[in-house]
């Protein structure tokens, strides 16, 4: 697994769209998140849920979104591309202050801008399962 510091990643461009992917919310959690998003400069955002986890990151951010047969894993998850540093600080920051538990987040890389959301988030779900446990595997 890779993990970068937020404040070491590069502005780069991967996908033009400036926006936010959001995956297995609540009504009421997505309202409190896209509320927050509001307030750090995102106004941007696509809904996820399950049935959406064969689709590519890319297809995704293209908004050719088509739902599967195959239910994709229910951890909820925030998906930020082509947003600023500072934003992204000040969203985190704004989504601690709302006492949620804190979902999977993850930045569009040019590696899982090819991935099937399926894949980014069973990723992301190991991941967070290796820093919890503190052991680290290359993927």
């Amino acid at each position: 697994m890779s993990f970068e510091n937020m404040k070491d990643l590069k502005d780069e461009v991967v996908h033009e769209r400036a926006c936010m992917l959001m995956y297995a919310f609540s009504q009421q959690e997505m309202k409190k998140i896209q509320s927050v998003a509001r307030l750090t400069g995102i106004t941007d955002c696509i809904l996820l849920n399950p049935s959406h986890g064969e689709n590519t990151i890319r297809n995704i951010l293209d908004g050719t979104i088509k739902q599967g047969e195959v239910e994709s894993i229910k951890e909820k998850a925030i998906i930020l591309n082509q947003i600023s540093t500072v934003r992204m600080h000040a969203f985190i920051e704004g989504l601690k202050k709302c006492r949620m538990k804190r979902p999977l987040i993850a930045v569009v890389t040019e590696t899982s801008i090819e991935w099937t959301l399926d894949e980014l988030l069973k990723n992301l779900a190991s991941e967070r399962a290796a820093i919890q446990s503190g052991t680290f595997t290359e993927h």
